[in-house]
């Protein structure tokens, strides 16, 4: 396999798992019975799916707003660290699981989730070769979707019935967990913009030369970094007065 479909395969896969185990893990942490869970891990395949679907037709449209749009990056990235700080903020002021927080640890990784999978699928449709020493079999878009799906449902099943196990390894609270990943996952993105984009208009034009971002997306980046460590302090001072 080439470059490009190793490295977007490798994205899609990490997607599932994120939102397969999470959903899984949650579902039993709540006490919800496997009937629930599934209904839980099946509606949300089943969205993304036709998601991925309807978006197919217009791939080319979608591979310049996602794979070659240093600002679709950033934009998920923001969207990351909002979620993470706030899931983390959230449980640090009521120390209960509520509904709100609930609902927040479930959707908390389906954006995340969502953005990489109409990153990846973009990238490879309208349909690509797997192709190795003993097989080799094209993948269209349907089949793609289709193929999420089912593992999605999969891992969330097998995450559940083998939660408890898992639970034996758990060193803290489930929103510093998803907070903390959701904030790793941001910087994740901002790497992404940073590579992706430079890496998938050279692979195109190969004799294009290979620079680390465009000036303008630099400048933006800076001043993204520079607001969120603006408010950074800002809270950090707030809180010092609370205490």
């Amino acid at each position: 396999m080439n470059l490009l479909v190793s490295l977007f395969g490798t994205i899609i896969l990490a997607a599932v798992l994120l939102l397969g185990i999470g959903t899984g893990l949650l579902s039993k942490f709540f006490s919800y019975d496997l009937r629930k869970q599934c209904m839980i891990a099946v509606a949300i395949s089943l969205i993304i799916a036709l998601i991925l679907i309807i978006l197919s037709p217009i791939y080319e449209s979608i591979i310049g707003l996602t794979v070659n749009n240093f600002f679709f990056y950033i934009i998920m990235a923001i969207i990351s660290l909002v979620l993470g700080v706030f899931t983390i903020y959230h449980w640090e002021k009521e120390q209960k699981y509520d509904d709100v927080l609930k609902g927040l640890l479930f959707f908390d990784f389906i954006p995340v989730s969502y953005g990489l999978f109409i990153l990846s699928s973009a990238a490879l449709s309208p349909s690509f070769v797997f192709d190795s020493s003993n097989m080799s079999f094209t993948v269209t878009t349907f089949h793609l979707a289709i193929i999420i799906a089912i593992l999605l449902v999969f891992i969330s099943i097998v995450a559940y019935v083998f939660s408890d196990f898992i639970e034996d390894y758990r060193i803290t609270h489930y929103p510093v967990i998803y907070g903390s990943m959701m904030i790793i996952f941001a910087f994740i993105f901002i790497v992404f913009g940073f590579l992706i984009p430079t890496i998938s208009y050279v692979l195109q034009n190969p004799s294009t030369e290979l620079t680390l971002m465009p000036l303008e997306s630099g400048i933006v980046l800076i001043v993204v970094l520079g607001l969120l460590l603006g408010l950074g302090v800002l809270f950090k001072k707030r809180n010092n007065r609370l205490m």
